[in-house]
Protein backbone atom coordinates (compact mmCIF):
# COMPACT_ATOMS: atom_id res chain seq x y z
CA UNK A 1 0.00 0.00 0.00
CA UNK A 2 2.80 2.40 0.93
CA UNK A 3 4.68 1.57 -2.25
CA UNK A 4 1.56 2.23 -4.33
CA UNK A 5 1.00 5.59 -2.62
CA UNK A 6 4.66 6.56 -3.08
CA UNK A 7 4.44 5.61 -6.74
CA UNK A 8 1.28 7.73 -7.05
CA UNK A 9 3.09 10.77 -5.61
CA UNK A 10 6.04 10.34 -7.97
CA UNK A 11 3.72 10.08 -10.97
CA UNK A 12 1.76 13.10 -9.79
CA UNK A 13 4.89 15.22 -9.46
CA UNK A 14 6.09 14.25 -12.95
CA UNK A 15 3.03 15.72 -14.73
CA UNK A 16 2.29 19.42 -15.09
CA UNK A 17 -0.86 21.14 -16.33
CA UNK A 18 -0.67 24.50 -18.07
CA UNK A 19 -2.43 27.07 -20.20
CA UNK A 20 -1.21 29.83 -22.49
CA UNK A 21 -3.32 32.87 -23.29
CA UNK A 22 -3.48 36.52 -24.26
CA UNK A 23 -5.85 37.72 -21.50
CA UNK A 24 -5.62 41.29 -22.73
CA UNK A 25 -7.29 42.36 -20.55
CA UNK A 26 -8.15 39.55 -18.10
CA UNK A 27 -11.87 38.94 -17.53
CA UNK A 28 -14.22 36.84 -15.40
CA UNK A 29 -14.16 34.38 -18.30
CA UNK A 30 -10.42 33.92 -17.85
CA UNK A 31 -11.06 33.31 -14.17
CA UNK A 32 -13.29 30.40 -15.15
CA UNK A 33 -10.47 29.03 -17.34
CA UNK A 34 -7.96 29.21 -14.48
CA UNK A 35 -10.39 27.51 -12.10
CA UNK A 36 -10.90 24.76 -14.69
CA UNK A 37 -7.14 24.38 -15.05
CA UNK A 38 -6.67 24.03 -11.30
CA UNK A 39 -9.58 21.59 -11.12
CA UNK A 40 -8.14 19.39 -13.88
CA UNK A 41 -4.71 19.42 -12.22
CA UNK A 42 -6.12 18.47 -8.81
CA UNK A 43 -2.99 17.85 -6.69
CA UNK A 44 -0.59 18.16 -9.63
CA UNK A 45 1.19 21.48 -10.27
CA UNK A 46 -0.21 23.87 -12.85
CA UNK A 47 1.32 26.85 -14.61
CA UNK A 48 -0.19 29.86 -16.37
CA UNK A 49 1.68 31.57 -19.20
CA UNK A 50 0.66 34.86 -20.82
CA UNK A 51 1.56 36.05 -24.30
CA UNK A 52 3.82 39.07 -24.72
CA UNK A 53 2.09 40.54 -27.78
CA UNK A 54 1.61 44.29 -27.37
CA UNK A 55 -0.23 46.66 -29.70
CA UNK A 56 -2.82 49.38 -29.17
CA UNK A 57 -5.68 47.55 -30.92
CA UNK A 58 -5.84 43.98 -29.57
CA UNK A 59 -3.08 43.82 -26.94
CA UNK A 60 -3.06 47.17 -25.11
CA UNK A 61 -1.64 45.89 -21.82
CA UNK A 62 2.16 45.43 -21.83
CA UNK A 63 3.32 42.01 -20.62
CA UNK A 64 4.44 42.98 -17.11
CA UNK A 65 1.31 45.07 -16.47
CA UNK A 66 -0.87 42.20 -17.67
CA UNK A 67 0.83 39.70 -15.34
CA UNK A 68 0.36 42.18 -12.49
CA UNK A 69 -3.37 42.55 -13.15
CA UNK A 70 -3.98 38.83 -13.61
CA UNK A 71 -2.22 38.07 -10.34
CA UNK A 72 -4.23 40.73 -8.49
CA UNK A 73 -7.54 39.66 -10.05
CA UNK A 74 -7.06 35.95 -9.37
CA UNK A 75 -4.95 35.79 -6.17
CA UNK A 76 -5.51 32.06 -5.57
CA UNK A 77 -3.71 31.37 -8.85
CA UNK A 78 -1.05 34.08 -8.45
CA UNK A 79 1.81 31.70 -7.59
CA UNK A 80 1.18 29.70 -10.74
CA UNK A 81 1.29 32.73 -13.07
CA UNK A 82 4.74 32.82 -14.64
CA UNK A 83 6.63 36.05 -15.35
CA UNK A 84 9.47 35.25 -17.72
CA UNK A 85 10.47 37.51 -20.64
CA UNK A 86 11.92 34.53 -22.52
CA UNK A 87 8.59 32.68 -22.76
CA UNK A 88 6.76 34.15 -25.74
CA UNK A 89 5.01 31.10 -27.24
CA UNK A 90 3.51 27.79 -26.09
CA UNK A 91 6.65 26.12 -27.50
CA UNK A 92 8.80 28.24 -25.16
CA UNK A 93 6.48 27.32 -22.29
CA UNK A 94 6.88 23.61 -22.98
CA UNK A 95 10.67 23.93 -23.17
CA UNK A 96 10.60 25.76 -19.83
CA UNK A 97 8.48 23.03 -18.23
CA UNK A 98 10.60 20.24 -19.68
CA UNK A 99 13.77 21.89 -18.36
CA UNK A 100 12.14 21.94 -14.91
CA UNK A 101 12.01 18.15 -14.97
CA UNK A 102 8.39 17.40 -15.79
CA UNK A 103 7.92 14.24 -17.83
CA UNK A 104 4.30 14.68 -18.87
CA UNK A 105 2.40 17.80 -19.91
CA UNK A 106 -1.31 18.52 -20.21
CA UNK A 107 -2.53 21.76 -21.78
CA UNK A 108 -5.97 23.22 -21.04
CA UNK A 109 -7.22 25.35 -23.92
CA UNK A 110 -10.39 26.80 -25.40
CA UNK A 111 -12.46 24.25 -27.30
CA UNK A 112 -11.79 26.05 -30.59
CA UNK A 113 -8.01 25.67 -30.19
CA UNK A 114 -7.69 22.04 -29.05
CA UNK A 115 -7.06 20.50 -32.47
CA UNK A 116 -4.69 23.28 -33.52
CA UNK A 117 -2.56 22.96 -30.40
CA UNK A 118 -2.60 19.16 -30.57
CA UNK A 119 -1.13 19.18 -34.07
CA UNK A 120 1.34 22.04 -33.67
CA UNK A 121 2.76 21.29 -30.23
CA UNK A 122 3.12 17.56 -30.76
CA UNK A 123 4.82 18.14 -34.11
CA UNK A 124 7.91 19.32 -32.22
CA UNK A 125 7.78 16.87 -29.33
CA UNK A 126 11.24 15.28 -29.32
CA UNK A 127 12.58 17.65 -31.99
CA UNK A 128 14.89 20.63 -31.53
CA UNK A 129 13.73 24.02 -32.76
CA UNK A 130 14.25 27.74 -32.26
CA UNK A 131 12.31 27.39 -29.01
CA UNK A 132 14.73 24.78 -27.67
CA UNK A 133 13.79 21.16 -26.94
CA UNK A 134 11.09 19.22 -25.13
CA UNK A 135 10.20 15.54 -25.19
CA UNK A 136 7.20 14.62 -23.05
CA UNK A 137 6.15 11.01 -22.54
CA UNK A 138 3.18 10.17 -24.75
CA UNK A 139 3.21 13.62 -26.30
CA UNK A 140 1.41 16.73 -25.05
CA UNK A 141 -2.20 16.07 -24.12
CA UNK A 142 -4.62 18.89 -24.99
CA UNK A 143 -7.95 19.08 -23.16
CA UNK A 144 -10.81 21.54 -23.57
CA UNK A 145 -11.65 24.15 -20.97
CA UNK A 146 -15.24 24.08 -22.26
CA UNK A 147 -17.36 25.90 -24.81
CA UNK A 148 -17.79 29.68 -24.78
CA UNK A 149 -20.77 31.53 -26.25
CA UNK A 150 -19.81 35.12 -27.11
CA UNK A 151 -23.50 36.10 -27.19
CA UNK A 152 -24.28 34.72 -23.75
CA UNK A 153 -24.77 36.88 -20.69
CA UNK A 154 -22.36 37.06 -17.76
CA UNK A 155 -19.22 34.93 -17.46
CA UNK A 156 -20.02 32.63 -20.38
CA UNK A 157 -20.15 35.49 -22.86
CA UNK A 158 -17.47 37.77 -21.47
CA UNK A 159 -14.46 38.38 -23.69
CA UNK A 160 -11.38 40.58 -23.75
CA UNK A 161 -12.63 42.15 -27.00
CA UNK A 162 -15.81 43.34 -25.24
CA UNK A 163 -13.70 44.73 -22.41
CA UNK A 164 -11.46 46.59 -24.86
CA UNK A 165 -14.52 48.03 -26.59
CA UNK A 166 -15.89 49.35 -23.29
CA UNK A 167 -12.48 50.79 -22.40
CA UNK A 168 -12.23 52.46 -25.81
CA UNK A 169 -15.64 54.11 -25.41
CA UNK A 170 -14.83 55.16 -21.85
CA UNK A 171 -17.64 53.08 -20.36
CA UNK A 172 -16.25 51.98 -17.01
CA UNK A 173 -19.65 50.76 -15.77
CA UNK A 174 -19.82 48.09 -18.49
CA UNK A 175 -16.08 47.39 -18.29
CA UNK A 176 -16.38 46.59 -14.59
CA UNK A 177 -18.97 43.88 -15.34
CA UNK A 178 -16.14 41.84 -16.82
CA UNK A 179 -14.11 42.04 -13.61
CA UNK A 180 -14.66 39.57 -10.72
CA UNK A 181 -16.93 40.91 -7.97
CA UNK A 182 -14.20 40.54 -5.31
CA UNK A 183 -11.89 42.99 -7.13
CA UNK A 184 -11.86 46.45 -5.47
CA UNK A 185 -13.14 49.29 -7.65
CA UNK A 186 -9.79 51.09 -7.49
CA UNK A 187 -8.07 48.09 -9.06
CA UNK A 188 -10.76 47.80 -11.74
CA UNK A 189 -10.25 51.49 -12.54
CA UNK A 190 -6.48 51.04 -12.58
CA UNK A 191 -6.79 48.31 -15.20
CA UNK A 192 -9.38 50.33 -17.12
CA UNK A 193 -6.97 53.27 -17.34
CA UNK A 194 -4.04 50.98 -18.20
CA UNK A 195 -6.02 49.51 -21.10
CA UNK A 196 -6.95 52.99 -22.34
CA UNK A 197 -3.34 54.10 -21.99
CA UNK A 198 -2.23 51.11 -24.05
CA UNK A 199 -4.79 52.13 -26.67
CA UNK A 200 -3.20 55.59 -26.64
CA UNK A 201 -6.45 57.24 -25.57
CA UNK A 202 -5.94 60.52 -23.75
CA UNK A 203 -7.88 60.90 -20.54
CA UNK A 204 -10.03 64.04 -20.56
CA UNK A 205 -12.94 63.29 -18.26
CA UNK A 206 -13.77 60.77 -15.57
CA UNK A 207 -15.01 57.46 -17.02
CA UNK A 208 -18.79 57.10 -16.97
Amino acid sequence: MINRFSQFLVEEESVVYFTFGRMNPPTIGHGKLLDTLAGKARRAPYRIFLSQSNDKKKNPLPYKDKVKHVRKMFPKHARSIILNNKIKTPFDALTFLYDQGYKKAVMVAGSDRVTQYDVRLNKYNGKKGDHGFYNFEGGIKIISAGERDSDAEGTAGMSASKMRAHASSGNFKEFKKGVPAHVPEHHAKEMFHDVRKGMQIKEENEPR
